[in-house]
Parts: structure tokens; C-alpha cells; sequence
């Protein structure tokens, strides 16, 4: 299941160029902000968040486009649409579960009587078999803070405007061209990050703090450990 995973890679790369952008404050405040006074502040706010969703759609290479995930501490609920299919997918407790169509089963190289066996159903992926190792760059959408502790990337100031209804102040990344959304009332999260190149597209991020726990789905298929 290489796609996957390189999937994985396309979303958390769009997660750690909003977040690194994010920030708290005041409207009246932040904007007057230099842009690393504004990635200072992320750190620290984003640190307290326990929930947010992503939702988007873009060019990807992996075939990938667009997907909306609900992430909850280091669990992960939603779905992608990968090559025309639409993979639902939850992660709770380290352990990966996606239900797929038998298509994604057969492009993924499985035999038809595999495909047929697990297309339309719950399958199992528990953590520590091969299998889900091919998932493990989902952890990299969770673990936002250490993103804004590592980041190297340089911001200028690209002005203000709205965002689905909300004052934002735009950061520009200088290397790359993105351009990153944050809220200028109430905690300074990014709300929208739009991409340039080849991976253009627009990602939006809410529902900062107030995603609803999820649960493993019932009697799922468990694929072999190995």
C-alpha cells in the first residue's frame, strides 16, 4: 500500500507549512506583528490544541485529490480519494482501519478474489505489522508542535483579508510561494493554506478544538500481522 503513505507525506506537508504560520492574538494585535513574532506565538498555541480537521483538494503526483480528515490528539478520522476511489479511513490506538472499494484493493495488487474479499468492508491494520508501517506518515499530521519547533522556513507579510467569513493576516513563504490564512480574533490558528508548483491546491483547516472523539468501526477484517 505505497500510495498511502505517499499520500501521508502530500497532507503533512501541507499541515507543517499552515501550522508553522500559526499564531494567537488579538485582531487588533496580530496583524501588526512581525511574522516570526507570529510563529513564536504558534508554538505556543497550538500546543493547547486537542482537535482540528483538514479538508482539500490539489494536484498530487500520488493521485491523490482531496481529502478531509478530523484529527484528535494522535487519533485520525476521515477520508482521501485516491485514483477515483474513495478510501474511508480511522486510526485510534496506533491501529489503522480503511474501507475501500475492491478497485483500490486490485490497483493496490491484490488478486481479485483479495479485492472482492475486502472491497466495501472494515479492514484491520494493526500497528506494528509491515502493513502498517506503510501508514506511518500519518503521525506527522498529529505532531504539530514539534513542526513549529523544527520549521526553517522564512514568512513575509502578505496582508490581510477574510477567509470563509473571518479576519485573516496572509503569510507568505518566501522559498516556496505558499500562502498561509491565520485568524485575527480569538486563537490565531491557520485556516487556510494555499500551495503553489506542482502540488497547487487549497487546504483549509477548522473546527480548531472542537472535533468529537471517534472509535475503532465494529467487526472489522484483520489482515495478517506480518
Amino acid at each position: 500500500m505505497s500510495e498511502p503513505t505517499r499520500w501521508a507525506g502530500v497532507a503533512a506537508t501541507a499541515v507543517t507549512i499552515a501550522v508553522m504560520a500559526a499564531g494567537c492574538g488579538s485582531s487588533s494585535s496580530l496583524a501588526s506583528k512581525t511574522p516570526s513574532q507570529i510563529v513564536a506565538a504558534a508554538e505556543s498555541a497550538t500546543k493547547s490544541a486537542t482537535s482540528y480537521e483538514i479538508s482539500g483538494s490539489g494536484t498530487a503526483s500520488t493521485g491523490v485529490n482531496s481529502f478531509d480528515l478530523k484529527v484528535v490528539g494522535a487519533d485520525i478520522s476521515g477520508s482521501y480519494v485516491l485514483n477515483g476511489a474513495t478510501v474511508d479511513m480511522v486510526k485510534v490506538a496506533s491501529n489503522i482501519y480503511i474501507k475501500a472499494p475492491a478497485s483500490f484493493y486490485t490497483a493496490e495488487g491484490a488478486s481479485a478474489a483479495g479485492a472482492e474479499l475486502l472491497g466495501g468492508v472494515w479492514v484491520e491494520i494493526t500497528a506494528g505489522s509491515s502493513y502498517a508501517s506503510n501508514f506511518s506518515s500519518l503521525s506527522n499530521i498529529t505532531d504539530i508542535p514539534s513542526k513549529l519547533s523544527s520549521t526553517t522556513a522564512t514568512f513575509t507579510s502578505d496582508g490581510t483579508g477574510t477567509v470563509d467569513g473571518r479576519s485573516v493576516v496572509f503569510l507568505k513563504d518566501t522559498t516556496s510561494g505558499d500562502i498561509v490564512a491565520i485568524a485575527t480574533s480569538g486563537p490565531a490558528y491557520p485556516l487556510q493554506l494555499k500551495e503553489t508548483g506542482s502540488t497547487a491546491g487549497t487546504y483549509d483547516l477548522s473546527n480548531w478544538n472542537s472535533v468529537a472523539t471517534f472509535t475503532a468501526p465494529p467487526n472489522p477484517v484483520k489482515l495478517p500481522s506480518a
